[in-house]
């Protein structure tokens, strides 16, 4: 599985990215992770939003999760 934070490269989406390091190296997800910084990629994918959290390049979850939860469920929710 790989997991993509597609952003702008503003402090939210390198939070998000941070994040997501974080709960792999606790063991909560198994993935490879990407951060890529393109608005234009955003606009062409459809998304009207950032961050956006692709797995295995499908859009799971636009902006910044609530909780860890909240961002766990959308992953496991794409498999």
């Amino acid at each position: 599985m790989k997991i993509t934070v597609l952003g702008s490269g503003c402090p939210r989406c390198e939070a998000l990215y941070e994040k997501l390091k974080s709960l792999k190296k606790e063991g909560k997800i198994t993935a490879d992770l990407e951060y890529r910084k393109g608005v234009n990629e955003l606009a062409e994918r459809g998304i009207m939003g950032s961050p956006a959290v692709l797995v295995d390049g499908k859009p799971v979850l636009v902006g910044m999760p609530k909780s860890d939860e909240q961002l766990l469920q959308a992953i496991k929710k794409s498999r």
